[in-house]
């Protein structure tokens, strides 16, 4: 989920369902706790967890990634300054269409074995976690209780992206509902609402980092395929976030490619087909001619029409030649 849409479920959800800036006590539910906290609306924290935390995947916390290795197996996409390694196969559709800031998103399709999706987005960061969304002037409002509080959690402002890693660094058993540790436990259990927003695909495992890369994996299913997140942080500008979506069937023989995101600097590519070194020149130019290029060798390979007409209604680029 992206840009106004992630931010309105998180401000809606959490300020409607949970409202943590505030507590009440009520004798102690758990060994070990003298008192416990209540939430604003008076739910006890433990029929809270019941009731919202309690999904299979919400367990699922980062592990180790598998160790890969695939020189001359793959072909490269150099994205926004990312190598994207696409397996070598035959490519039906490469759509793309620009974003709010100009930045190209793309899908790759090969047939029913493998599909790719490339999504820059913005990492939001959140002064108020409490904020509210105002649907008529779109725009959130803040409050001074929600800026102390998300102070208070997470030490100030915080990025969508620092919440998801700390989701995946915790699970609901991280939240004992011990009052004197109601500071500490808000945040977490900010970050696991955010988890079970992001996580209704039956995510069985998360990988902390993408390479070389900061950022975090989810592996998955989605529609009987397994889906490979990629959420990258790029190195220099902490306020965009790059997702990756590989999604494949079971029997697909590419595995192993999302988990070479981010290490490909050691291993040999293979030397990419004439429409995808057009693509790269196209990126990397960004002109008239460059793009007229592509849309030769996507023709002559074969890229289905629906994809190149695509190119063709965005020429010319206005002020390039």
């Amino acid at each position: 989920m992206i840009g106004m849409t992630r931010t309105t479920i998180l401000t809606v959800c959490i300020f409607g369902c949970v409202l943590l800036c505030a507590c009440s006590t009520a004798p102690g539910q758990r060994s070990g706790c003298i008192e416990t906290y209540r939430f604003r609306n008076a739910m006890p924290c433990e029929t809270f967890k019941q009731e919202n935390l309690s999904e299979s995947f919400l367990n699922v916390t980062f592990t180790e990634g598998p160790t890969v290795s695939g020189a001359n197996s793959f072909w490269i996409l150099t994205w926004n300054g990312i190598d994207v390694p696409l397996p070598r196969t035959a490519y039906e559709h490469v759509y793309f269409f620009k974003g709010s800031d100009s930045e190209y998103n793309f899908r790759l399709d090969a047939g029913e074995h493998i599909q790719i999706s490339l999504l820059a987005d913005r990492n939001d960061l959140y002064e108020d976690v409490f904020a509210v969304w105002n649907m008529h002037d779109r725009t959130t409002e803040t409050s001074a209780e929600g800026i102390a509080s998300t102070k208070a959690m997470f030490g100030g402002p915080i990025r969508y992206s620092e919440l998801m890693m700390r989701a995946y660094a915790t699970t609901p058993d991280d939240v004992t509902c011990c009052l004197d540790r109601f500071e500490e436990e808000t945040g977490t259990v900010v970050a696991l609402i955010m988890k079970s927003i992001d996580g209704p695909d039956n995510i069985v495992a998360a990988y902390n980092g993408v390479g070389r890369y900061g950022g975090w994996i989810t592996e998955g299913q989605r529609d009987g395929r397994t889906a490979y997140a990629l959420n990258i942080v790029p190195e220099r500008d902490a306020a965009n976030l790059y997702h990756l979506l590989y999604e494949m069937s079971e029997n697909a023989p590419f595995h192993a490619v999302p988990f070479l995101v981010g290490r490909v600097d050691g291993l040999a590519a293979a030397p990419p087909p004439s429409w995808l070194a057009a693509l790269n020149l196209a990126l990397q130019e960004d002109s008239n001619q460059a793009w007229r290029k592509y849309i030769d060798a996507a023709r002559k390979a074969g890229l289905s029409a629906k994809s190149i007409q695509i190119v063709e209604e965005m020429l010319p680029l206005p002020g390039v030649k």
